[in-house]
């Protein structure tokens, strides 16, 4: 059976005392998680990682957060289990460790059966009734109306916030038998290169065309929404410039809170104009993503884009002195992050794969280094590009769109991947795969280390972590202890 979720903008359906109330229960939640997981922290760096548990009460009656007594205690308990949770899977290396999270950032409430009711309404309809505490004296606060039977919901729902925009979400069983993206993979075992090449359709994703297919397709934003983009940014940098403006003139102890009402009025304008631009980039990536789906082949291949990466700020640099900062292009590169953010490259990979399996189509995510630079006829990188959308081979082969010329690289990299990385007994790029999976285990405290470095605890934090922590720990402690000599030679006058 498939589990699908389903996502409710409930913003216009909220009144101002039940949008209060979980804004309440949302930001408690979030005030717990980041309590637990500074005492998840504290007890790794005393080795005191036994001790770590999902109780909540103490910090419940913390004398100074006095506004969590308000809060009912199904949502505390349930906000301190899902950190123990993430904390217990980053011990184990399956994710990273939690990290804090803001108040800028999306957050959310997790409600579970003691706070809510369900009732069937017809044949296919459920209403949903959430309650304001889970005593005997309750009363009603939030009702909505799903399009799915009490029996298919699952026990849980819940409640994000991001700006002034609330979001209701849960799960259902649809009691649909779907093939996975395995199984769908699996019926082409037996083909040929040649014909399993046939059955792929490449695409790639980026910043001036969003996206190519390897048959020549190419989807891009219209104009109207371009321009509605640069409207959007315009009024958004003016205001930004304002609230500086103001946080400056006011003298603001801290930088990143509004101080006066003026403050939080453009602040709450800001965003909504954040709202108004997502609402662009998600419904353009709905969109061409079925457009995609429709039209491609049995197997659709992507990238598979570390955005994470892609969009880090540019590192400082220093001369071959070490004193002084050089240019290194931030501003450019800030551009770019900006270029990738606006196009929602990861987004429209998203929207791609969970609706090609609705439609029975298989997903290959492949390795995306050099498929912009590789001709696709002779698979060599001897190549240039006088412009963005050319791409000239060297080698004779001819001149090529440099957009089509990747989404056909994409679909040929497939072929190996799904014969040889997926099925083959004895698959040499599953391997070493493998081993450096292997190697490269995510140890459990990655995160902390720059607190616990701080703290200068770093010595008992050892005891918990991975050999392949360790080792990384011992480089860091030599770099470390190579710079305080440098410095000393510095003060001393032995080295110019």
């Amino acid at each position: 059976m498939a589990i699908r979720g389903f996502s409710i903008n409930i913003s216009d359906k909220t009144s101002s005392r039940q949008a209060t109330c979980f804004a309440q229960w949302i930001g408690a939640s979030n005030v717990m998680r980041n309590q637990k997981r500074s005492e998840y922290v504290g007890l790794l760096a005393e080795s005191k990682g036994d001790q770590i548990n999902q109780a909540y009460s103490h910090i419940r009656t913390n004398k100074e957060l006095p506004f969590l007594k308000a809060i009912p205690v199904q949502i505390m308990r349930n906000a301190a289990s899902l950190v123990f949770a993430d904390v217990e899977a980053s011990r184990k290396g399956l994710r990273k460790f939690p990290k804090q999270k803001g108040r800028g950032k999306k957050r959310s409430a997790l409600i579970t059966k003691e706070l809510f009711m369900l009732e069937p309404l017809g044949e296919s309809k459920t209403l949903l009734t959430i309650f304001d505490n889970a005593t005997k004296k309750r009363q009603k606060l939030f009702s909505i109306q799903l399009d799915y039977v009490p029996d298919q919901l699952y026990k849980q729902f819940r409640i994000s916030r991001l700006g002034n925009k609330f979001t209701f979400s849960g799960s259902y069983n649809d009691g649909v038998d779907s093939p996975t993206n395995e199984e769908l993979l699996n019926g082409f075992v037996e083909y040929n290169d040649d014909d399993l090449l046939a059955q792929i359709t490449g695409i790639d994703r980026g910043v001036v065309l969003p996206a190519c297919t390897s048959e020549g397709a190419r989807y891009a934003y219209n104009p109207a929404q371009v321009a509605k983009l640069k409207a959007i940014a315009k009024k958004k940098a003016h205001y930004q410039r304002l609230l500086a403006s103001k946080k400056r003139l006011n003298k603001n102890k801290n930088k990143h809170r509004c101080e006066s009402k003026s403050q939080q009025n453009l602040a709450t304008k800001i965003s909504k104009l954040d709202s108004k631009t997502a609402n662009v980039r998600e419904n353009f990536c709905h969109t061409i993503s079925k457009e995609i789906v429709i039209q491609a082949k049995p197997i659709i291949s992507l990238e598979d884009l570390k955005l994470t990466n892609m969009t880090r700020k540019a590192k400082p640099k220093r001369d071959s002195t070490g004193r002084k900062f050089i240019k290194n292009n931030g501003r450019a590169k800030s551009g770019l992050n900006r270029s990738l953010l606006n196009v929602s490259l990861g987004r429209l990979g998203m929207f791609i794969t969970y609706k090609a399996n609705d439609y029975g189509k298989a997903v290959v995510a492949i390795n995306p280094a050099y498929t912009s630079r590789t001709c696709h006829i002779c698979k060599k990188k001897h190549t240039v590009r006088p412009n963005q959308a050319t791409l000239v081979c060297l080698n004779g082969c001819g001149t090529f769109n440099a957009d089509e010329n990747a989404a056909i690289v994409i679909a040929q990299r497939a072929v190996p991947y799904i014969k040889e990385s997926k099925f083959a007994d004895k698959a040499k790029t599953r391997k070493n795969t493998a081993i450096r999976k292997k190697k490269a285990v995510s140890p459990p405290l990655v995160s902390e280390l720059s607190s616990v470095k701080k703290s200068g605890k770093l010595e008992a934090v050892s005891s918990e972590m991975s050999p392949c922590l360790l080792t990384q720990t011992s480089r860091r402690k030599t770099t470390i202890r190579r710079h305080a000599v440098y410095q000393a030679f510095l003060q001393q006058g032995t080295l110019t």
